[in-house]
């Protein structure tokens, strides 16, 4: 009896548990007026289809483009021989200059007055010695008349004279003779005093002329700014450069692009396509003249092209498209760059084999950007895929 009413209760309790799970299952089900969804179906991916390429023979020309900037063969960085404070400058970079031009100038305080007045002091110095020349002159010519005169008298007086008159006019002509010598040389030496005074006049006025240069710059050759560096007021070191001269009738080509791997290709005497951006259609042959290091460079540009095209108006600045060829290959085995896959320093490429794609390592050559040489990996026609 015990074991009946047991199994009774746990019955009951089984039976409760499945009604109110089926009561829960009642309730999700849809209710009246609700709308019943149906879910969007996910497509099926298909595979997108590989790009195939051909291994083809063809011509590959590896070449080394460059952005350039048109400059002077001639330039120069100018700067004072003294040190100073800036007065200022008389031009602006891209402007026209004259040889002899003054561009620039230090202060130099009262130096043009104290100049000024060495100048009238050599004026005068000067004075001394032209009026010490004439005096000389005028004295000589009336120690001449008055020995001239002796002379005549000394021949007169010969006849009918006694010996003590005779001798006497013979001493009156030698002290005539005497006093012309000592008059020429007296003159002589006041004249060398004078000319001494103007000479160290002279000095004083070319150094305060040298100081007052050495605060001016001047433009050594006909050419055109290419910078100033310095505002007025500002001190400036002697020897500093403050400015750049460039002459414009003797143009280059400098340029700053080459990469760590194209630097090494680039030799002296290449050839060299020049097109420039102001004149598209005319297309320009130079030559390279320096291949250097970044650091060993002059201002950091380490790529010089040389050309000529006087029919061209260029201005010093104007940009120009450079290709510099380095190696020309004919009728080799190329491969689409496209198709060239990598792993770290592994190169390989995808090859179909029966109905599975398999990779194949090859060995590369030289490239024009778009194919690549083909060395050892891959035969003619076959096929290779993009990943």
């Amino acid at each position: 009896m015990l074991v009946f009413l047991g199994y009774a209760k746990r019955s009951g309790l089984r039976l409760a548990v499945g009604l109110l799970v089926a009561a829960l299952v009642a309730g999700c089900e849809q209710l009246p007026g609700d709308v019943l969804v149906t879910p969007t179906p996910i497509p099926t991916p298909v595979p997108v289809p590989k790009a195939v390429h051909r291994i083809e023979r063809g011509d590959i020309v590896d070449s080394v483009t460059l952005l350039g900037m048109v400059d002077s063969l001639r330039r120069v960085n100018l700067s004072f021989r003294i040190g100073g404070r800036l007065n200022g400058f008389h031009v602006e970079p891209g402007d026209l200059v004259e040889a002899g031009q003054v561009l620039a100038e230090l202060d130099v305080g009262f130096l043009p007055h104290e100049l000024a007045k060495a100048e009238k002091q050599l004026e005068i110095a000067r004075l001394r010695v032209q009026t010490a020349q004439g005096a000389k002159e005028l004295a000589l010519a009336e120690a001449r008349a008055a020995l001239e005169m002796e002379r005549l008298v000394l021949e007169q007086g010969r006849d009918g004279a006694t010996e003590t008159d005779v001798a006497r006019m013979g001493l009156a002509v030698t002290a005539a003779e005497t006093k012309l010598a000592l008059l020429a040389d007296q003159h002589d030496r006041e004249i060398a005093l004078y000319q001494a005074e103007a000479e160290l006049k002279g000095i004083d006025v070319e150094m305060l002329r040298d100081r007052i240069g050495q605060a001016q710059l001047l433009a050594p050759f006909d050419g055109v700014v290419r910078y100033t560096d310095g505002e007025a007021g500002q001190l400036v070191a002697e020897y500093a450069p403050v400015m750049g001269l460039a002459a414009p009738d003797a143009l280059e080509i400098r340029s700053s692009g080459p990469s760590e791997e194209a630097l090494p290709k680039l030799r002296i005497g290449q050839a060299v396509t020049i097109l420039f951006r102001d004149y598209p259609q005319s297309e320009v042959t130079g030559q390279l003249i320096q291949v250097s290091t970044p650091s060993a460079a002059d201002e950091g540009l380490p790529i010089r092209v040389e050309f000529t095209a006087p029919e061209l108006e260029l201005q010093i600045g104007a940009l120009a498209d450079l290709r510099i060829v380095v190696e020309r290959k004919e009728d080799i085995l190329t491969i689409p760059n496209a198709a060239i896959h990598s792993y770290f320093n592994r190169r390989y490429a995808l090859v179909k084999e029966g109905e599975n794609t398999i990779e194949v390592d090859i060995t590369l050559g030289v490239t024009d950007g778009e194919r690549t040489e083909v060395l050892a990996g891959l035969e003619e026609d076959e096929e290779v895929f993009e990943r």
